[in-house]
């Protein structure tokens, strides 16, 4: 498995395949779309064209700063492509990490990873496995990324993709975690 080229830190610069030749791989989906895909779709539309409410919530705010706080001797926040964001990577284990605050939305936090692992893939990086640490709860979660895994991160891409190409909103969801979300107010208020 090689993740970068000798010299640089893990992912800051770039990622070279490990199998030759296949860079021209360039998808503009990041985590945070897959994530959203699941938890709501308005919010996953409002992301996707700009509106990012993040930066005024207290939840998200708790989140960074237990990524910040865990892990500390591990290089983090690994760019790649200035598309996908990774937490951290164990090159000796062949584990790619994603923090969590909570295990609330582990269906979200699950595809994200697989994301991350399909990503890396079409990449020609291979042998990685996921885990979401939940440094809070003292909980790991394994993820894989097996073949019915990728046919349906596919349709999932294209469903992201109808999703994000409406005129309008998709409708309001009314769920228990939306009045803890950061974009409570432009669908509430």
């Amino acid at each position: 498995m090689e993740l970068c080229e000798k010299g640089s830190p893990v992912g800051r610069t770039s990622v070279r395949p490990a199998t030759g030749g296949r860079n021209e791989f360039r998808p503009t989906l990041t985590g945070t779309h897959i994530n959203y895909y699941f938890v709501c779709h308005r919010k996953l539309w409002l992301f996707a064209r700009g509106i990012n409410m993040e930066h005024t919530s207290d939840t998200v705010l708790l989140g960074k700063l237990i990524d910040e706080s865990s892990y500390e001797r591990k290089e983090k926040d690994i760019d790649i492509d200035d598309t996908i964001r990774i937490d951290w990577i164990d090159e000796k284990s062949g584990i790619l990490h994603e923090v969590k605050k909570s295990d609330k939305k582990e269906d979200a936090h699950t595809w994200q990873v697989r994301y991350y692992l399909w990503y890396l893939k079409q990449k020609g990086v291979t042998g990685l496995k996921g885990q979401i640490d939940y440094p809070k709860l003292k909980q790991n979660v394994e993820v894989e990324l097996r073949a019915e895994h990728e046919a349906k991160l596919i349709e999932l891409i294209k469903d992201i993709q109808t999703i994000i190409a409406l005129e309008k909103p998709p409708g309001r969801i009314n769920k228990k975690f939306c009045k803890t979300c950061s974009y409570f107010e432009l669908c509430w208020g």
